[in-house]
């Protein structure tokens, strides 16, 4: 009997052992995963942009996107002009200011219209106003 209850003892061991390594391998997963999905984002940002960093533990980060190495990225403070490194895994959200994006966006659309179509567009609005005015 005492070999039955060491052998189930041990099998019980050995079962949370497993789930407990289990769940220890998900975490770095799912922060590895969230590190790689921000490190993505940050790519879409040019230097100087103004961003919003909000971490895990809830705080928030305004400023200015400096530089982006393989681990972490440099975010200097409007304020101070204090340049801080922040890890990626610490991350929870990156996201640019309003006005800032809708800047950005601006500006890639207007360098990706050719100087033709640009110019189209500027004909076509100014005889669209011409007939408005003159009937």
């Amino acid at each position: 009997m005492s070999k039955t209850k060491s052998l189930s003892l041990l099998l019980i061991l050995s079962l949370i052992s497993c789930v407990s390594a289990t769940g220890q391998q998900a975490l770095p997963q799912e922060q590895t995963r969230q590190a790689t999905k921000v490190r993505k984002k940050l790519a879409h940002f040019v230097t100087g942009t103004k961003l919003d960093v909000q971490l895990s533990n809830g705080s928030h980060h305004p400023g200015k996107l400096s530089d982006t190495g393989s681990a972490n990225f440099v975010l200097v403070d409007p304020v101070s002009g204090k340049a801080e490194a922040i890890d990626y895994q610490d991350v929870k959200r990156v996201q640019p200011v309003r006005k800032e994006y809708i800047a950005q966006q601006i500006g890639k659309t207007a360098n990706s219209l050719p100087r033709v179509a640009g110019i189209a567009l500027l004909t076509v609005a100014a005889v669209a106003i011409l007939f408005v005015v003159v009937k």
